[in-house]
């Protein structure tokens, strides 16, 4: 097919192939969607930022700090609205890992436990993508609940969607769910990869009552949910999957 030839004031204009990335509203992807170049420029300013502080004069913790101002600012600022695979998260985690070596004058060999552990329990706990990433979501349905007008009309309906399709019946039972599914198959959606997030993360919702309230008022409220009902059958399945069981080892045998 011929590309066509748009003029604006006798001036021709560039246009691109539908899979060809370009940036809008500063994200980079391609007319059918496709949003990994995104991804590997946020994988790329990480990449620069932890060259920055391979070898600097600053204190380790400075050296982390400015590390997460300039590596981890471009996640945080698209996160919310880029769908992240596991894999890609943890490709990415071991980019921001290297940095916080850098800053230690570490091997990049070093165990990560050192920098990726709680304080708590010995470690010097800088942000990883899994936690950046709640934060970012959480931050993005503050702000669209924030006020009454469109916007919020909007994410309800998003998480009255959500909910009918994971069969819960309120933000917290989706919560629970979360816990029989991996991250590939929970990231699908906005709310579900919030739900993915906040029960991997252990974070609890105050506002999770408050937004069943609203939903019940538009919904027809259920005694329990399907996602409550069958759970146990559920968690007993993973389980038997878990140790390298099947539906076929449970099948009578003559």
């Amino acid at each position: 097919m011929p590309t066509p030839d748009l003029r604006i004031n006798g001036q021709s204009l560039k246009t691109l192939d539908i899979n060809d990335a370009c940036r809008y509203l500063c994200y980079w992807g391609t007319g059918n969607g496709d949003m990994s170049a995104t991804r590997e420029v946020v994988r790329g300013k990480a990449r620069v930022a932890r060259d920055v502080i391979k070898s600097h004069p600053l204190t380790p913790e400075l050296s982390a700090e400015l590390f997460a101002q300039k590596g981890i600012g471009a996640f945080r600022f698209l996160a919310a609205l880029i769908e992240w695979s596991q894999s890609e998260s943890e490709g990415l985690q071991k980019i921001w890992v290297q940095p916080y070596k850098n800053a230690w004058h570490v091997p990049w060999s070093t165990a990560n436990s050192l920098y990726t552990f709680p304080t708590a329990e010995g470690g010097h706990e800088y942000p990883l993508p899994s936690g950046v990433l709640t934060q970012a979501l959480l931050q993005h349905v503050d702000q669209c609940t924030r006020h009454e007008n469109v916007v919020k009309k909007i994410i309800l309906a998003q998480l009255a969607r959500t909910l009918t399709e994971w069969h819960c019946s309120s933000c917290t039972n989706l919560i629970d769910e979360m816990e029989l599914w991996d991250w590939n198959v929970a990231n699908k959606d906005f709310w579900s990869s919030l739900a993915k997030s906040l029960h991997s993360q252990k974070v609890s919702l105050t506002w999770a009552g408050k937004m069943d309230q609203i939903l019940a008022s538009v919904l027809v409220p259920e005694k329990m949910s399907w996602a409550t009902a069958t759970r146990s059958i559920q968690k007993c399945k993973t389980r038997i999957e878990k140790i390298g069981g099947s539906h076929v080892d449970m099948e009578p045998t003559a």
